[in-house]
C-alpha cells in the first residue's frame, strides 16, 4: 500500500513540476528564437548597409566581386542600373530559379522604394527598405532593397539582397530538440527527486504502519496465552463441576484475567501515547517527597525479594515543577519493579534524586548492581514486547513495562535512558527539562 501511494505521489509531484518546467522552457525557447531571429535580421541589415556603402562609392562593379560577396555573406545579390538588370551567373541557387527570384525580388523592393524622391539638384535620394517574400517553390526569404544615386540627373542603382529563411527553420528545429531533450532530462531528474521526497514524506507513515502491524501481532500473541488458559479452565470446570481442582482452576482463570487487564491497560496507554491523546493531571509536585514515598512503598517489597533499597536525596532544597503525580508514580514503579525482578537476590537498589536547582534540572535515577544489560540489548529494551532475557522474565512480564515508562517520560517532556552502573549493573536515568 505504501509503495503504491509513493508511486502515486511521485507521479503527481513529477507531473506538476514537469508541467511547470515545460512552461518555463517554452517561454525561454520562444524568447530565444525571437532574439535569434532579431539578431539574424540585424546582421543582415548591417551587412546590406555596408554593401551599399561600398557600391555607392564604386566606379564599376564586376561579376567576380559580386560572386565573392555572395559567397562570403550567403546572400543573393541583384542589381539594376536605371532599370536594366546587371546579369551575372551568381554563386547561389535555391528552389526558385535565379532569374525568377531576381524578378520577384526587384518587384518586391520597388513596392517599398520611392523613385520620385530627389534633392534640389535632381539627384535621387538614397533609400533602404526591408521586406519578406516567398519564392515559387515554397521557399521564403527576407530581403532588403536600396536606391543608390548615380549622378545628378536622377540616375540610380537598385540593389536587392535576399537571405533564405530556411536557416531559421533549421535553427527552430534544432533548438526545439535541444529544449525538448532538456525537458526530458529535467523531467527524469524530477521523477527521481519526487520519488525520493515521497519516500521521505511517507517514511513516518510507513514506520507507523510497520509498528502497528508488529504491535497488533505481538499483542495478539500475548493475549492468546491467557485466553487459552481461561478457556481451558472454564471448560474443565464445566465438564466436572464437582472436581477437587475447581478452586485451582478458578484461581488460574482469575490470575490470567488479571494478566489480561494489566496487558490491556498497558496497550491502551501506549495507544493513547501514539495518538498523543493521553490524559494528564498536572499539578505542582515536589520531587523529593515523591522519591520518599516511592522508597516507602517499595522498601518492604525489595526486602521480601532479597534486595536492599536505599534513597539518596540532595542536601539542599529541590524546586517543584508541574507534573502528573500518578503517571510519575507509575513510571518509577516500573523502573523499581524492573530492578527487583531482573537482579539476583542480595543486590542493592538505589533511588537517587539529583538537581532540582535553578542551574540543574531534576533527574531521578534507579540504580541496581546486578548483572547489567548487554550493549546489544540497550538499543532494544524500550521497544514494545522486547525481553532482553526470557529466562529471567516472570509470567506477569509482557515486555511492555519499559515501553510504557518511555511513553510516560515523553509525556512529561523528559528523557529516559539506560547506562551501565560503575562496578556492574544498570542505571535508568529519568531527566526532566529545565523549568
Amino acid at each position: 500500500m505504501i509503495q503504491k501511494l509513493r508511486i502515486r505521489l511521485t507521479l503527481l509531484m513529477a507531473t506538476m513540476t514537469a508541467l511547470v518546467l515545460a512552461g518555463a522552457l517554452l517561454v525561454t525557447w520562444k524568447l530565444s528564437e525571437e532574439q535569434y531571429q532579431t539578431s539574424a535580421e540585424a546582421l543582415f541589415d548591417n551587412n546590406f548597409s555596408a554593401l551599399c556603402d561600398r557600391l555607392i562609392d564604386a566606379a564599376s562593379v564586376t561579376d567576380t566581386w559580386l560572386t565573392e560577396q555572395e559567397r562570403s555573406t550567403g546572400y543573393w545579390l541583384f542589381l539594376q542600373d536605371n532599370g536594366a538588370s546587371l546579369h551575372y551567373a551568381g554563386s547561389l541557387y535555391g528552389k526558385t530559379p535565379r532569374e525568377e527570384l531576381e524578378e520577384l525580388a526587384c518587384a518586391e523592393a520597388r513596392l517599398y522604394l520611392d523613385f520620385t524622391r530627389k534633392d534640389d539638384s535632381g539627384r535621387i535620394l538614397r533609400q533602404e527598405a526591408h521586406f519578406t517574400m516567398d519564392g515559387t517553390a515554397g521557399d521564403s526569404y527576407f530581403g532588403a532593397g536600396a536606391l543608390l544615386p548615380r549622378g545628378t540627373n536622377g540616375e540610380y542603382l537598385l540593389v536587392v539582397s535576399l537571405q533564405d529563411s530556411v536557416f531559421l527553420t533549421q535553427h527552430f528545429l534544432v533548438s526545439a530538440l535541444q529544449y525538448g531533450g532538456l525537458w526530458l532530462a529535467g523531467s527524469l531528474f524530477l521523477v527521481l527527486i519526487s520519488y525520493w521526497l515521497a519516500g521521505m514524506a511517507l517514511a513516518p507513515t510507513a514506520q507507523a504502519l510497520r509498528r502497528q502491524k508488529e504491535f497488533i501481532a505481538a499483542a495478539s500473541h500475548e493475549l492468546r496465552s491467557p485466553l487459552a488458559v481461561i478457556k481451558a479452565s472454564l471448560q474443565a470446570i464445566g465438564d466436572n463441576p464437582v472436581s477437587d481442582r475447581k478452586d485451582v482452576l478458578l484461581h488460574s482463570a482469575q490470575s490470567e484475567t488479571d494478566r489480561m487487564v494489566h496487558l490491556t491497560d498497558d496497550l491502551l496507554l501506549l495507544a493513547n501515547g501514539d495518538l498523543e491523546n493521553m490524559p494528564t493531571n498536572l499539578e505542582l509536585l515536589a520531587p523529593d517527597n515523591l522519591c520518599i514515598e516511592m522508597y516507602d512503598q517499595f522498601y518492604l517489597l525489595a526486602q521480601q525479594s532479597g534486595h536492599s533499597l536505599s534513597l539518596l536525596l540532595p542536601d539542599g532544597p529541590v524546586n517543584r515543577f508541574q507534573a502528573d503525580e500518578e503517571r510519575l508514580r507509575q513510571l518509577l514503579s516500573i523502573l523499581l519493579r524492573n530492578a527487583i525482578e531482573h537482579t539476583p537476590k542480595g543486590c542493592t537498589i538505589q533511588i537517587v534524586l539529583a538537581g532540582g536547582t535553578d542551574r540543574e534540572p531534576v533527574s531521578i535515577s534507579v540504580i541496581d548492581h546486578g548483572p547489567g544489560i548487554p550493549d546489544d540489548a540497550k538499543k532494544h529494551i524500550f521497544e514494545r514486547f522486547y525481553r532482553a532475557d526470557a529466562s529471567r522474565t516472570n509470567k506477569l512480564n509482557f515486555g511492555l513495562g519499559l515501553s510504557v515508562a518511555q511513553e510516560l517520560a515523553r509525556l512529561h517532556g523528559a528523557s529516559l535512558k539506560v547506562q551501565d552502573t560503575p562496578g556492574g549493573g544498570a542505571t535508568f536515568v529519568l531527566r526532566f527539562p529545565q523549568r
